[in-house]
């Protein structure tokens, strides 16, 4: 599984990057729908592709959130295709409704439960294996074949839209340090830290979800000559308690990593 997400990242980095989370939402909700489609119609081929869809773009929100998937064994659950479809549909609402809390107007409980939405993205998954095993579909081998022929086909085809998965600042950090981060814009040269928090938005996202979702840290590098500060830098970033910012180099790199204390 974990080569699968590595395979789906580098062709959606190769397309042009990650949609918006409540965009990726709507497009996997959107996938759920044809897949009940497919089964009303009774439909095996466009049944195949549905269900590579709603992998894909489950696998897209996962790595978004640099959440680690695990392969779901397929064991002795329903034998009825419209009881696991039905099940596919409710943990897809469960993940709306996680997505709605992190990413839209929906408050975040005070009781939102840490892996969550691993959970019930993997719950997702296990629904369409379970579907596709019940038509005979090698949905590993399909999806393999799926991303190869998207990487040609649709290579161009989608603009680029920032994502702190995707910025080059944590794909470089990521090259010293294992975790689950997400990483800042580009700073400019000589630029003021209160400017750059102005410019890097998705720090704010970061700071509302970090702790539920347990990422490990908001990555900055430092560009050269670094980010200049007139006072202390928990103003400049406007950090909320218990949030603070440390200094990593390594080799030529030099970071500044914000994370949750305790």
């Amino acid at each position: 599984m974990k080569e699968l997400q590595r395979r789906i990242d580098r062709m959606i980095i190769h397309l042009g990057g990650y949609w918006r989370p409540l965009s990726g939402l709507a497009r996997l909700l959107e996938e759920v729908g044809e897949v009940g489609g497919a089964l009303y119609a009774d439909d095996r081929i466009a049944l195949r592709e549905e269900l590579m869809d709603v992998f894909v773009i489950s696998t897209c929100l996962a790595n978004q959130y640099a959440i680690t998937l695990t392969e779901q064994a397929i064991g002795k659950g329903e034998t009825r295709e419209d009881r696991t479809y039905y099940r596919l549909v409710r943990e897809a609402g469960e993940v709306g409704r996680i997505l709605n809390a992190y990413e839209g107007d929906k408050k975040l409980k005070v009781s939102a439960t840490p892996g969550s939405l691993q959970r019930h993205i993997e719950a997702v998954q296990l629904a369409v294996m379970e579907l596709a095993d019940m038509n005979g579909f090698d949905l590993f081998a399909e999806i393999v074949s799926l991303i190869e022929d998207k990487s040609s086909r649709d290579f161009g085809r989608f603009d680029h839209t920032p994502d702190p998965i995707t910025e080059a600042s944590v794909r470089t950090y990521s090259a010293y340090v294992e975790g689950r981060y997400w990483g800042g814009i580009e700073a400019k040269p000589f630029e003021e830290a209160s400017r750059y928090r102005e410019r890097e938005g998705h720090l704010t996202r970061f700071f509302k979800i970090a702790e539920v979702e347990g990422l490990d840290g908001f990555v900055i590098r430092q560009p050269d000559p670094p980010l200049q500060t007139n006072g202390s830098l928990t103003a400049a970033f406007q950090l909320p308690e218990n949030f603070v910012i440390e200094t990593e180099r390594y080799g030529a790199d030099s970071f500044w990593i914000v994370r949750k204390q305790g």
